[in-house]
């Protein structure tokens, strides 16, 4: 289901390229220093990772996939890459859609929270600006600049969010962490009355 090896590119051209093109992550660490994934000298996502010749559990819950050296490699950016740089993928999900496509185990109650995240995350926003190019954009040695004009935070709401903010349909629900509790002392307990009863 979840796979982390090249595929052999004999007897799986078409899953070999696909992977290699859309499933290596980096090259980056000493080899690259300053690829995006860089943060203190080291990978965020932990590239390259150790060869393990089968699939273990680590103690925090998540899975260390088997990665095994099969001596089959790739040049990208002049580096040889080999199994260490492949992102988790299912061969026929990447094959079939011809994308990046990351598959991983959820095991772990944990996992809920990252599930989630992207739904209550908010909308898509893009960063836009529209203007009008001048010959006078400068006056002297100063630039006019419309801080407000150069930064425009649109949000994009998909078709069927908006049906569904328009039926206005719960997006999510919230229930309070504490919850107060009717107590009492012995024989103090509270009594009601009704409007028309005779006290």
């Amino acid at each position: 289901m979840i796979n982390v090896e090249l595929p052999n590119p004999e007897t799986n051209k078409l899953a070999h390229e696909t992977v290699a093109r859309c499933m290596i992550h980096g090259p980056c660490g000493a080899v690259f220093p300053n690829a995006p994934c860089m943060e203190k000298g080291k990978c965020k996502k932990q590239y390259p990772r150790k060869f393990q010749y089968e699939t273990v559990m680590d103690v925090n819950g998540y899975p260390i996939y088997r990665r095994r050296d099969t001596r089959h490699t790739l040049l990208v950016h002049g580096i040889e890459l080999d199994n260490c740089w492949v992102v988790p993928h299912n061969v026929y999900l990447s094959t079939k859609y011809d994308a990046h496509i990351n598959v991983e185990v959820c095991n772990n109650i944990r996992a809920t929270k990252y599930l989630f995240k992207y739904v209550y995350k908010g909308h898509d926003h893009a960063t836009v600006e529209i203007s009008c190019q001048s010959d006078n954009a400068t006056e002297g040695n100063v630039v006019k600049a419309d801080e407000i004009k150069k930064y425009l935070d649109y949000c994009y709401v998909s078709a069927s969010e908006a049906v569904w903010r328009i039926f206005k349909f719960d997006m999510h629900e919230q229930f309070l962490a504490v919850e107060r509790l009717q107590y009492h002392l012995p024989n103090q307990q509270m009594v009601l009355f009704d409007d028309e009863d005779d006290v």
